[in-house]
C-alpha cells in the first residue's frame, strides 16, 4: 500500500507543478468577516445575502449548507469586477444574532492571523489577544483562520476578544509528503507545512514520499488553503 501511495505521489507532484497556483492572499487586511443567510444554492456554488458568492468546497468541516441556513464567511472583493467572494464559509447551528453564546452581547467572526509573538496573537495590525486565550493544542501561525468570540468595547469599535479557536481542524491518516523545499513542504500536493511550526516525533524530519498521519487547519498560505500542524510518520508507529 505504501509503495502504491509513493508511486501515486510522483504523479501528484507532476500535476501540482503543471497547475496554475491558487491566488495568493498577501494583504489579509482586505478580508472581512460577514454573518448572513444562504439565499441561493446550486450544486457547487451558492450565494450569501444575495450578494456574496461562494464555492461549496470552501465550507468548513465538510458540513453541508442549506438555503436559509446561518453562516459566517470570510469575504474578499475582486478588484476588477468588484464581486464579493467568500474564501471560507462556516455553517452555524444557531440563528445569526442568536443567543448561543454565554453573553448576549458577544459575537462570532472569522479572522486571519497576521503575526504571532511569544505572548500575543495578532489578527490585525492593532488587534491582538494573549496566547493563553487560544484553545488549540498548538501555536497559531501567520495565515491561520480563527473563529473568534468577541464583544465591542462600550462607545468604541475596538474588539474585546474572549476566546479564539481554529476555524476547522481535521485528522487525516496515511497521506504522502509530495514536496520538500528547505524548511517548507507539501502533503498530498495540496496541504502546506513549515518545519518551524510543525509538531512531530523527536528526531523525525519529513522526507519526500513519506507516508504520514497529519492534523490540518484552515490557513491562507501562498498557493494553499490548509496547513499541517502535526505530523507523525506511519512507519514509525509500528
Amino acid at each position: 500500500m505504501n509503495l502504491l501511495r509513493r508511486i501515486s505521489a510522483i504523479f501528484h507532484r507532476k500535476t501540482e507543478s503543471e497547475e496554475t497556483p491558487q491566488e495568493q492572499h498577501q494583504d489579509n487586511s482586505k478580508l472581512k468577516s460577514v454573518q448572513g443567510i444562504v439565499t441561493h444554492l446550486c450544486t457547487d456554488y451558492g450565494w450569501i445575502n444575495e450578494s456574496i458568492v461562494f464555492n461549496t468546497e470552501v465550507v468548513s468541516n465538510n458540513v453541508p449548507v442549506n438555503i436559509g441556513g446561518s453562516v459566517i464567511a470570510l469575504v474578499e472583493e475582486d478588484e476588477a469586477s468588484h464581486v464579493l467572494k467568500a474564501i471560507k464559509v462556516k455553517a452555524m447551528t444557531n440563528p445569526v444574532g442568536g443567543t448561543e453564546l454565554s453573553d448576549i452581547n458577544r459575537r462570532l467572526c472569522i479572522r486571519c492571523v497576521t503575526s504571532v509573538t511569544q505572548d500575543n496573537i495578532y489578527i490585525s495590525r492593532e488587534t491582538f489577544f494573549p496566547v493563553q486565550l487560544f484553545s488549540g493544542e498548538f501555536k497559531p501561525f501567520k495565515g491561520d483562520l480563527l473563529l473568534v468570540e468577541y464583544s465591542l468595547k462600550i462607545g468604541s469599535t475596538d474588539m474585546n476578544i474572549h476566546t479564539a479557536s481554529p476555524l476547522n481542524i481535521q485528522n487525516i491518516k496515511e497521506v504522502c509528503v509530495t514536496s520538500v523545499q528547505g524548511r517548507t513542504g507539501v502533503v498530498e500536493a495540496s496541504i502546506f507545512f513549515n518545519l518551524d511550526s510543525l509538531h512531530t516525533l523527536p528526531g523525525y524530519t519529513p522526507a519526500l514520499y513519506d507516508i504520514v498521519n497529519v492534523v490540518v487547519v484552515d490557513s491562507i498560505q501562498s498557493h494553499y488553503t490548509r496547513r499541517v500542524v502535526s505530523m507523525i510518520p506511519v512507519e514509525m508507529l509500528y
